[in-house]
């Protein structure tokens, strides 16, 4: 199984660094979700471990090997990348969005193959577009359009998937809607998915592993019962809250204290 991993990582921009000697390995298999306050690293670390931003020190590797040792082509047939807000062109169907996941598996002198029409086929499925196929994406909802974009994502057939705030815009049901169809892919697939996610009980309720970050460093990492917890969203998020089990799921549920809107026995 594919194993992406950062070492005494150092990134910014210009004069500003973000990461500060960030070290981290995204478990095999799982859906890890990233979650910190606005700034503190969370898609610069993404940009990182997809190679769309260089380190200034330290290193991401993959397999073992680092990432700026592979070719363009080679990483996209191994790594997925759904960056934040994606632009579609004007007039693009589904399908032809869904098939430019299939352009890192062309040679400079091959020909689109039957391999190809099969690959676009299980990912317009696996997301549950394939009737609409032949529509263009500028009529689709929200949430249909973000699954689009994840079954051209699904379409280059790596082994890690990599989402940069996949459900901002969406209206609730709609994120719930992408979120179970990334554990689905996960499930069925065994894709091994690194989310950013602002939305502390939706990333605790849907990934296996947590990763709170604070000021460009991981702050807490592992299970949502150890991640999740009113020391670590004060510490990260600077708000006090109550953390309870989720009724519908079990994982932990954070429930932000504000000044107003408690019952008085809550706020003594």
């Amino acid at each position: 199984m594919t194993i992406l991993s950062a070492a005494a990582l150092q990134a910014g921009y210009g004069d500003r660094t973000i990461l500060r000697g960030l070290d981290f390995t995204v478990p095999p298999g799982r859906i890890t979700a990233i979650v910190g306050a606005n700034a503190c690293g969370k898609s610069t670390l993404l940009r990182c471990l997809a190679r769309l931003l260089r380190p200034e020190a330290g290193e991401v590797q993959l397999d073992g090997r680092a990432l700026n040792r592979f070719g363009a082509r080679d990483l996209a047939r191994r790594l997925g990348l759904l960056p934040q807000s994606p632009i579609a062109p004007d007039g693009i169907t589904v399908a032809d969005l869904v098939s430019h996941g299939r352009h890192p598996h062309q040679g400079l002198l091959s020909r689109w193959s039957p391999e190809d029409d099969r690959a676009v086929a299980r990912a317009l499925e696996a997301t549950g577009m394939a009737d609409l196929a032949e529509r263009d994406i500028d009529a689709l909802s929200g949430g249909q359009r973000q699954r689009a974009w994840i079954a051209m994502a699904l379409a280059q057939e790596t082994g890690i998937l990599l989402l940069d705030e996949p459900t901002t815009f969406l209206d609730i049901s709609h994120q719930v809607e992408v979120l179970d169809l990334l554990v689905d892919l996960n499930r069925s697939r065994g894709t091994t998915i690194v989310m950013v996610l602002h939305d502390l009980n939706l990333a605790a309720r849907y990934a296996d592993h947590l990763v709170a970050m604070l000021d460009g460093r991981i702050s807490a990492s592992g299970s949502p019962e150890a991640v999740l917890t009113e020391a670590m969203v004060e510490e990260v998020f600077g708000l006090k809250s109550l953390v309870i089990p989720d009724p519908t799921s079990g994982k932990p549920m954070m429930l932000p204290l504000g000044r107003h809107g408690m019952r008085r026995e809550v706020a003594e």
